[in-house]
C-alpha cells in the first residue's frame, strides 16, 4: 500500500490558507446502538460519554470521538474540526466548487456546524 502526502502548493488554492482542519471523530451508523455500545465498551480505553438508550452513543477515544447512530440505514459520517475557522472553510468549500446542505447553523446542542455530501451520499460534518 503507498500513501500520498501533498504539499500545499498541490492543494486547491482556496484550501490553502486553511490550517488546522482535522478529523474530530467519526460516526457510524449501526442497526442497534444499545448492542454496539456492550461492544465498543469493552475496547480497553474506550469512555463511554453519552448514550441516548436506543437512539445515539457517544464514546472518546484518547483525542478522538466515536459516535454509533440507530438507523437502517447504512453508512458514516465524518466530523472535522475547523479550529475556529467555520466561517472560513464554508466559503473555501463553495470556491472550491462543492455546495453545502446549509449555511453554517447553530444547532439546539450547542454546536455549530454545516454539511456536505460526499458522491456517496456520506455526511461530512464541519464544526
Amino acid at each position: 500500500m503507498r500513501f500520498l502526502s501533498a504539499s500545499k502548493a498541490a492543494l486547491h488554492p482556496s484550501f490553502r490558507a486553511m490550517e488546522g482542519v482535522k478529523l474530530e471523530g467519526l460516526t457510524l451508523h449501526v442497526a442497534n446502538v444499545d448492542a454496539s455500545v456492550d461492544f465498543y465498551k469493552k475496547i480497553p480505553g474506550a469512555e463511554l460519554m453519552m448514550q441516548f438508550a436506543g437512539k445515539f452513543a457517544m464514546f472518546k477515544f484518547g483525542e478522538g470521538r466515536l459516535g454509533l447512530v440507530q438507523s437502517d440505514q447504512p453508512g458514516f459520517h465524518v466530523e472535522l474540526g475547523t479550529e475556529g475557522n467555520l466561517d472560513a472553510m464554508y466559503e473555501a468549500v463553495r470556491t472550491a466548487g462543492i455546495e453545502p446542505a446549509g449555511p453554517p447553523t447553530q444547532r439546539p446542542w450547542g454546536r455549530r456546524d454545516f454539511h456536505v455530501h460526499d458522491p456517496d451520499g456520506n455526511l461530512l460534518e464541519f464544526e
